[in-house]
């Protein structure tokens, strides 16, 4: 449910097509560095209205990381 939501965004933020994401694709697969992530944070943050924070951030390493994390906030907030 979240990685629907979060597909397209990804999909686009990196210019890929959305059927060739899937949740164990790593961000370095997708060539993103710290600017990307922060980009992608802060769009996630506005879609889902959560926080995440910088160093939840550099632990994300795979789209299925990402979504966990968004999971967890979704849940406290």
């Amino acid at each position: 449910m979240i990685f629907e939501r979060v597909a397209p965004i990804i999909a686009e933020h990196f210019n890929i097509p959305e059927e060739d994401l899937n949740e164990e694709m790593s961000f370095e697969e997708l060539g993103a560095d710290e600017i990307d992530m922060r980009e992608l944070a802060s769009t996630l943050e506005d879609e889902f209205d959560i926080e995440i924070h910088e160093d939840e951030i550099a632990d994300i390493e795979t789209v299925d990381d990402l979504v966990s994390l968004i999971k967890t906030a979704v849940e406290l907030s």
